[in-house]
């Protein structure tokens, strides 16, 4: 089933548009493409009911992963177990990456709190930490700390 419109939000430093919702693929996956600018980070976090995985597409993305630190470029994949704490920056000038969430449900977390990406905008607001923890929590994700910054 094809859906019109546009599931685009601002989202951390960059855009967020949701591609597939579990609704969508009968609860199985959640599926968005992600643009992010230098510097965009996510709070250190732990997903409790799902996994995730992100496919970089252009552009240098680090992820910490339970103490580890991955650099990810174009056309590598990283894979977000459930119940392990993670975090992501980008450190190129931008990124572009596919995330998926298995099983889903997940995906609504960023339409939740994300502005829509009106016709003509060519930026917007990012959601404030409070927010996202607040809904992330709805969504079985925990906070556990700040988002990791440059070197």
């Amino acid at each position: 089933m094809a859906r019109a419109g546009s599931n685009q939000v601002w989202w951390i430093d960059g855009v967020v548009d949701v591609k597939l919702t579990a609704s969508e693929t009968d609860g199985h996956l959640g599926l968005w493409y992600w643009i992010g600018q230098r510097g965009a980070a996510s709070p250190l976090h732990v997903h409790h009911r799902e996994e995730e995985h992100f496919l970089v597409v252009e552009g240098q993305i680090r992820f910490f992963i339970d103490g580890e630190r991955i650099d990810g470029g174009p056309g590598d994949r990283i894979s977000l177990p459930r119940d392990i704490p993670h975090a992501y920056l980008v450190t190129s000038e931008t990124a572009k990456a596919v995330g998926m969430v298995t099983p889903g449900g997940f995906e609504a977390f960023f339409t939740d709190v994300g502005a829509p990406v009106r016709p003509g905008e060519t930026s917007g607001p990012s959601p404030e930490i409070a927010a996202m923890s607040a809904a992330a929590l709805r969504q079985g994700v925990e906070t556990l700390g700040p988002p990791p910054a440059l070197d």
